[in-house]
């Protein structure tokens, strides 16, 4: 269940081992109304942070992450096992040694990330930085799944790596489905790694995923997602024909279109203004994939907040295609959910659990006949 009211006091705590973003970040909270009071630490060993976090007892926990390394990892670790409820946000590099600690932490259990901006760019647009993130996240955090926030479990041991089958065929599609969108925000990223790796070779349709990360975090994790699934997962480019039994990811920083080009459908990107203040937008992509494929969609709405994929939602309701929600029991955050389900009736909700049978229900009829997945050899 959620939390219910939204919390109107927060204490902050910060660590993080730049006292310059320290001291931005305290100065954006103490011009919150949100915010009781907030803390910055040096980021130090595991023991003092622990030993600070449980005299502070703070709401919501910012941590500044650098580089991944085990000490920081361990950290995490340390912190989602022992104060599994307390709210963990990671602020790291915008950098590929960034996306790596940040995806690890997003598979732990932290609940959202923010990049830390260049070091050379000046105070000022460091601070417009964390202001347009810090803001609308501390807005959010009263409703958390805190109930969820407290039992979650870590999935970055669970999901094996898996090699590659390249003879595997699509199976002849028994429904009208022709093409599958995942979107996703805050919350997302853990639950997609479990959907993709439940989903079986040989899809008859192409999966376009839109999560909100920016660029080079977004490269890193379609990476990730490639080591566990049999299918192919890539980032999105221009003029990339949509292949039945490929993933293709929503790039950082561009919209992601998908276009007739004759008998063939295509995939487009563009660095065209923002969209519900996202870029990739989930409305862009739903509102050109309704265009290209009519009512031949099957969309699924994970965990997230805002209000980037309610129009898309009702284009595609609107068109005759299908949609699928995470439900409130499962997802971390189900703000947008309940706001498509407030304006589309009688949509389904189903737990993370469920999510994978259902698409697969909803593209072959039942079951496949075969999902096999092959770990690696060490």
């Amino acid at each position: 269940m959620m939390s219910g009211e939204i919390k109107k006091s927060f204490k902050v705590l910060v660590v993080d081992s730049h006292v310059l973003i320290r001291q931005i970040l305290v100065s954006i909270f103490k011009e919150m109304d949100e915010v009781q009071s907030t803390v910055s630490l040096d980021l130090k060993s595991v023991q003092e942070i622990e030993n600070e976090i449980d005299r502070i007892q703070p709401d919501v926990l910012f941590l500044g992450l650098d580089a991944d390394t085990k000490d920081e990892i361990q950290l995490v670790e340390s912190i989602r096992k022992n104060r599994p409820g307390l709210p963990v946000v990671i602020m790291a590099p915008l950098s590929k040694k960034g996306a790596s600690i940040t995806l690890k932490a997003l598979k732990l259990g932290a609940v959202e990330f923010i990049t830390k901006p260049d070091r050379n760019s000046g105070i000022t647009l460091s601070k417009r930085h964390f202001r347009k993130r810090v803001v609308p996240l501390i807005r959010v955090i009263g409703e958390l799944n805190t109930n969820l926030l407290s039992v979650i479990q870590s999935s970055d041991l669970t999901i094996p790596d898996v090699e590659k089958v390249l003879d595997q065929k699509p199976q002849k599609l028994s429904s009208s489905v022709e093409l599958v969108v995942i979107a996703g925000c805050t919350g997302g990223v853990k639950e997609l790694f479990q959907l993709v790796s439940e989903l079986p070779t040989g899809l008859p349709t192409p999966v376009v995923i839109v999560q909100h990360m920016p660029k080079i975090y977004s490269r890193k994790f379609a990476s990730e997602l490639d080591r566990i699934t049999e299918m192919n997962v890539r980032e999105a480019q221009n003029d990339s024909p949509l292949i039945p039994g490929q993933i293709y990811l929503a790039p950082g920083g561009y919209h992601t279109i998908i276009k007739s080009d004759g008998y063939r459908k295509v995939l487009g990107i563009h660095k065209g203004p923002r969209e519900n203040k996202n870029r990739p937008s989930i409305d862009v992509t739903l509102r050109s994939a309704t265009q290209a494929y009519g009512n031949k969609i099957l969309t699924i709405f994970l965990s997230g907040g805002g209000v980037d994929g309610i129009a898309g939602a009702k284009n595609v309701y609107e068109s005759g295609g299908k949609i699928i929600l995470q439900n409130s029991e499962s997802a971390l955050l189900w703000n947008l959910n309940q706001k498509i389900s407030e304006q589309i009736p009688d949509l389904d909700h189903h737990p993370t659990k469920d999510i994978g049978s259902k698409i697969i229900k909803n593209l072959f009829g039942k079951k496949p006949a075969r999902s096999i997945r092959y770990p690696v050899k060490g």
